[in-house]
């Protein structure tokens, strides 16, 4: 290898321009921006991450609020009930919740006796948490914004919810504030504005699913599982569990031995139609000649049937020089020749 073709390579590899894989223009969709507002430590104000559809790096400081960023994209792109919070930090489960982010669980205080630690909260009940996600196509120019709303009604639990669509490029300042903090003023501002509004996660994932071509649950546990991965201890089973389908062969050869019955069984109705077609082609060629053959009879006895009235018409006058008995006697020979 030259030092020219090494430099080059080294450059394409590690090269900051996003390039398409064909080493063309940037990427045609992908993620322009991420908006929180209250979001676990992220107080009051709104807090966006302009990604413009590039890869993006996020760091920082220990305790900088990275796994809440993360744990933020992931509430708005799976159920919750399947997420485990603060995993990108190493937490231990259940350390952190939906609850915890809704209201800004930071630390904890003990009761005025010393007997128990309470988790003091930034924000009271009745706040709204507003995650956002902004997706262009730059080849269809089309815009999608996924939004999740959220607030705590109670101490503990789970917060209420609900989850928005919108096919528009949507920002907290502009969409989500003007409605008194009323989550029911919010819905229909926001369905007055064209977006679809979700109170369960189901019908929202398989509507933001269509918008963006995604088949099946497979790539979003992939997602799931590789959005907080600390390390892949065993590649093999890693692709195996999470890249690879669920393919159960007993359904697949069950569903087999019924598609080559079905075929079977119309394959011998085939036969039995060549075998019919067979069987009735001399019945409709021997039906055609005895229709001929009829035809032929009736127009024959229609014939015979007017030679007599030809042969016997009446003579009112004899041909000159032959006498009328002639006539007659040629009428009686005919009559004996079978005419009649």
């Amino acid at each position: 290898m030259t030092a020219d073709l090494g430099t080059d390579l080294q450059e394409s590899l590690f090269s900051l321009d996003e390039t398409a894989a064909d080493g063309g223009t940037p990427r045609a969709s992908g993620c322009t921006a991420w908006s929180l507002l209250n979001w676990g430590t992220f107080h009051q104000g709104v807090r966006t991450f302009r990604l413009d559809g590039a890869d993006s790096l996020l760091t920082g400081d220990i305790g900088s609020g990275k796994s809440t960023v993360v744990d933020a994209i992931t509430t708005l792109l799976l159920s919750a009930h399947k997420i485990e919070y603060n995993k990108a930090a190493g937490a231990q489960k259940k350390e952190r919740s939906l609850m915890s982010y809704v209201r800004g669980f930071h630390k904890s205080a003990r009761s005025a006796a010393g007997e128990y630690s309470k988790p003091v909260a930034l924000r009271g009940s009745g706040q709204l948490t507003v995650v956002l996600g902004v997706f262009h196509n730059a080849v269809l120019g089309k815009w999608v914004t996924l939004g999740i709303t959220l607030w705590a009604t109670q101490e503990a639990g789970q917060p209420n919810r609900f989850y928005s669509l919108a096919e528009a490029d949507q920002s907290i300042a502009a969409d989500f504030s003007n409605f008194g903090q009323d989550p029911l003023k919010l819905k229909k501002k926001l369905r007055s504005a064209g977006a679809s509004v979700h109170d369960s996660f189901e019908p929202y994932s398989a509507a933001f699913k269509r918008q963006f071509g995604i088949g099946g649950n497979q790539a979003m546990e992939l997602f799931h599982r590789t959005v907080s991965m600390k390390q892949v201890e065993n590649i093999t089973s890693f692709v195996r569990g999470n890249m690879l389908e669920e393919d159960d062969v007993a359904v697949r050869i069950t569903n087999l031995i019924h598609h080559f019955d079905d075929l079977k069984k119309a394959h011998d109705a085939v036969l039995r139609a060549k075998d019919q077609i067979a069987l009735l082609t001399p019945i409709k060629e021997g039906a055609a000649l005895h229709a001929g053959l009829t035809a032929d009879d009736e127009q024959a006895r229609k014939q015979r049937d007017q030679a007599p009235s030809v042969v016997h018409r009446p003579k009112t006058a004899a041909e000159p020089g032959t006498p009328g008995r002639a006539w007659t006697a040629r009428a009686c020979d005919c009559r004996k020749t079978g005419l009649d």
